[in-house]
């Protein structure tokens, strides 16, 4: 029946093949001839360019400029995805190289290959896994070249294609000399030749599609077309310099001269418009055009972002000690990180843009023989009034904060919050109310947020009240000066709370070591028809011990939140589960109420276990009946060495009570004991399980593998004498042992809890060869097996190779086997069980075969080229001669000389 269903799928895959485009089968050879640009000999496009890399694939994703601009990839690479899109697995590149040659019979260079047989059709679609009725796609790409080639090869029938490119004919050459610098001389520098295409962070590190301007390089593009470049000359006093020129029909020489530079002192104006010297901080020239759809990653953004030239390093100064710099007459961007200026105005705050203490300013360098003073920003103070009726008893606790959101080139991430510089200028309580001002940086357009903090006054410290009030309405807003009230303030579903008349402080009092094993106070309650949305977070700091000898060990924190009137729900919860099932509480807040919110140990148990000089926490915010305590460790001198340490377990059942529980592991040691027969690893496993369909347990050890932490005797040594085996007095485990021969199963001695050591002794009789049979052939396999040797405390596990041959070395000695055989039939494709149950010896030095069949008279498959083996003689097993088998042991006598043992039931 198999062998029918495989020869119909063959007979289908061939008809199949033959029905297919004959270009499937046909290697056509592929001739690619790319011609070089007109007019420059083949000694300067040899200089220039040299050989070029062409790319296969069977994807025409690279085709796309877009994807390594928003992956920020150089366009010499491959496209991959770095998202991890789920197709570009499947998305394969193969790269080859198109030599130059120097005449194509008209006196013309070109590139490409001049064996016809280079490229194959067939070779190139197996190299990029591409399928036979599809397209091959390539892509040809040099940073010398302003535009990349590409194109696609079909299936055909020709024995030859030829595929002729002619688009770099009419290529113009523009040579890029590098920088000169104040002294005329050449400086060495990073070039962008085209500022659509380029990123860079630095003279180290990633710098896409930019290049090494140390001697001339060569861009080839077409009569008038726009280059828009840049130049970032490696010296800590010039900046870099963008600039565009316009190709024309002759050979063009670009050289940047900052000769022709302005010397540049850049300054921060303070509120009362001086001029303020900048003598610290770090100064960078910056040019960040982002490309649309650039994604950015790291420090990069896509194509565009250029933070090069160097930082300022003080090396050029103004007499004023600011920093200065040489650049370029044009538009440049300057940006400053963490700047300290020297300012009287007292009304100051440092006008930061962009994230990460960052000041980007664009300025205009004019044309000058002189130094220009330039200012890149200004600070802009805003003095906002804020009174916050009936909260007078809460003075200690208000706070304000300021922050705005920012968007690339002025962060790394979309709409990114930045905090703002924000200064309290007074504190006033009238009556009942608190009168707060404040000045906050303008310059972007910021967001005033009211926090309450109980932190000074608290063991913990709760984020409480934590609003907003946006300080512009448009951009462009005139006002210098704000007033508000608590009304303005709102939260990020646009809520506003009720005036501080209704809110009340609320103390959560809670073991610390909820928070410290990652849960959180989940609070619930509704007012005006809204939801409490912020969750109050602990603080970081909270890392108290237990205090094991008092009455009670459990340290507690508490949060203290400011809530308004009405109901309320809570839970310590670390995820969804935790929320449905552990204990929720409720309470009620009223104009009165000072109210005290403790989790009592009923709510919850904690659990400290001691093990090896070590604590290990546990909790529960739900009491269950017990916990299950696992530790599984090996200590050993070095990595390699297996032979030497300790070996740890523990499994145990530790049972829970309400509140405080404590358990210290106890060990005692498992010493093995071995001839020198074999060496052994040996390792513990739990005691194997498993749920029958109707919901019962039982136990199957059907297969093994060895773990990671195990010890290993040596075949000389005869005990454990320096590698301790211990388990906890209170686990109940399988120590498993394992020679590592080919054909030998593990044996898994069952270790009952107890508190006195125990010695087990191994392998002290040579092993026998032992094949099993089923139905005279191959065991096909178990649903569940248990196998024992001796005892029932020993079990006879078999690896991976039983199940290939059917075979295990035993020692010799008594044996019981009992299980389940399953396969499922070749014939009717039903699933076949068969249970068994046998016992049998095993006699020294005397290979034999078992038969698990319950069919006494089933005979073992021969090999195919020699005869069957057949019953010669039947033996009781005292020895008796019988006819026929009977019920129990029987001793068979096969006709090549082997004996079996069957088992009549």
């Amino acid at each position: 029946m198999k062998l029918t269903n495989h020869l119909r799928r063959v007979l289908a895959a061939t008809l199949f093949g033959l029905g297919c485009h004959t270009a499937a089968l046909h290697a056509q050879n592929i001739m690619l001839h790319l011609d070089a640009p007109q007019g420059i000999d083949a000694q300067t496009l040899a200089a220039d360019i040299g050989t070029l890399k062409i790319t296969f694939s069977n994807s025409k994703d690279f085709f796309d400029t877009s994807l390594y601009a928003a992956n920020t990839l150089d366009l010499g690479s491959d496209y991959y995805n770095e998202g991890g899109s789920s197709k570009d697995k499947y998305h394969k590149y193969y790269s080859r190289e198109l030599t130059l040659n120097a005449d194509d019979g008209n006196g013309n260079a070109w590139w490409g290959n001049t064996n016809k047989i280079e490229f194959k059709f067939d070779n190139l679609r197996r190299y990029v896994s591409g399928r036979t009725d599809q397209p091959i796609y390539y892509r040809i790409y040099s940073p010398h070249f302003s535009r990349i080639i590409t194109g696609q090869i079909d299936p055909t029938d020709a024995e030859e294609v030829t595929l002729h490119h002619t688009e770099l004919v009419q290529a113009r050459r523009v040579a890029f000399m590098p920088p000169v610098d104040r002294d005329g001389n050449a400086v060495p520098a990073i070039l962008a030749p085209d500022l659509r295409i380029g990123t860079c962070n630095g003279f180290r590190g990633y710098n896409p599609n930019m290049q090494d301007l140390t001697e001339p390089f060569a861009r080839y593009a077409y009569k008038g077309d726009t280059l828009r470049y840049l130049v970032a000359p490696d010296s800590p006093e010039l900046a870099l310099h963008a600039d565009s020129i316009v190709v024309t029909d002759t050979t063009t020489c670009v050289t940047t001269d900052y000769r022709k530079a302005v010397e540049c002192r850049f300054y921060i104006t303070d509120s009362q418009g001086q001029l303020c010297p900048v003598t610290n901080g770090e100064l960078a020239s910056v040019y960040y055009k982002p490309q649309p759809g650039a994604k950015g990653k790291g420090n990069n953004h896509g194509y565009g972002c250029y933070n090069l030239g160097g930082i300022f390093l003080n090396t050029l100064t103004a007499p004023d000690g600011t920093h200065a710099a040489y650049v370029l007459p044009g538009q440049q961007t300057f940006q400053l990180r963490m700047p300290t200026v020297q300012t009287t105005d007292p009304d100051f705050l440092m006008p930061y843009n962009a994230d990460l203490g960052y000041i980007l300013g664009e300025v205009t360098i004019p044309a000058s023989t002189e130094p220009v003073s330039l200012s890149i920003a200004q600070s802009k103070p805003l003095r906002v009034t804020t009174t916050l009726a009936d909260a007078a008893p809460y003075a200690d606790h208000l706070q304000f904060s300021a922050h705005t959101y920012v968007n690339p080139p002025y962060s790394w991430q979309e709409n990114k919050q930045m905090s703002v510089e924000c200064k309290e200028v007074s504190r006033q309580i009238k009556g009942n109310d608190l009168v707060v001002t404040t000045l906050v940086e303008g310059s972007t357009y910021p967001y005033l947020a009211l926090n309450a903090q109980y932190g000074a006054q608290s063991d913990t410290i709760a984020s409480v009240l934590s609003k907003q009030c946006c300080l512009y309405s448009y951009p462009g807003d005139p006002r210098t000066e704000f007033s508000l009230t608590y009304n303005n303030f709102y939260d990020g579903n646009f809520n506003t709370l009720p005036a501080f008349s209704q809110l009340h402080p609320v103390k959560f009092i809670v073991p610390c070591h909820q928070f410290q094993t990652g849960r959180m106070l989940n609070l619930f309650g509704t007012y005006n028809q809204g939801y409490i949305s912020d969750l109050p977070s602990h603080h970081d700091g909270c890392a108290k011990q237990l205090h094991y000898a008092s009455a009670d060990p459990i340290p507690y924190d508490t949060i203290t939140i400011i809530l308004p009137e009405g109901k309320y729900d809570w839970v310590m919860q670390k995820d969804i589960d935790e929320f449905n099932n552990a204990p929720h509480h409720g309470f009620t807040l009223g104009a009165i109420d000072t109210l005290v919110q403790r989790l009592q140990p009923t709510d919850f148990a904690l659990l400290r276990v001691n093990s090896l000089g070590a604590d290990s926490i546990y909790v529960y915010n739900k009491v269950p009946a017990s916990h299950r305590y696992r530790q599984s460790k090996l200590d050993r001198p070095s990595m390699y060495n297996y032979t030497k340490g300790r070996l740890y377990y523990a499994d145990e059942e530790i049972h829970l009570s309400p509140g405080y529980n404590e358990r210290t592991i106890t060990w005692r040691e498992v010493k093995l004991q071995k001839d020198t027969l074999y060496s052994l690893s040996c390792w513990f496993e739990a005691p194997i399980t498993y749920v029958d369909e109707d919901g019962s347990y039982y136990t199957s050890y059907g297969r093994f593998d060895r773990p990671y932490n195990y010890l290993w005797l040596e075949k000389l040594e005869t005990a454990t004498a320096d590698s301790a085996i211990c388990i906890s007095t209170g686990s109940r485990a399988n120590l498993a042992v394992w020679s590592g021969g080919t054909f030998a199963p593990a044996r898994f001695f069952t270790i009952s809890p107890s508190e006195a050591d125990t010695t087990v002794t191994v392998y002290t009789q040579k092993t026998v060869r032992v094949n099993f049979s089923y139905k005279g052939g191959r065991v096909p396999g178990f649903e569940r097996l248990n196998m024992c040797y001796g005892n029932e405390q020993t079990h006879i596990v078999p690896n991976s190779n039983f199940y290939r041959r059917s075979r295990m070395d035993l020692e010799p000695g008594h044996y019981t086997m009992s299980g389940v055989v399953a396969y499922e039939d070749d014939n009717t494709g039903e699933y076949v069980t068969t249970p068994f149950s046998i016992a049998f010896d095993i006699e020294a030095n005397t290979p034999t075969t078992i038969e698990l069949c319950p069919d006494p008279t089933a005979i073992a498959a021969a090999p195919a080229n020699s005869a069957p083996a057949k019953a010669a003689a039947c033996y009781a097993p005292d020895g008796r001669r019988i006819s026929t088998p009977q019920s129990g042991l029987n001793i068979i006598k096969m006709t090549d000389g082997s004996v079996r043992k069957v088992i009549v039931k």
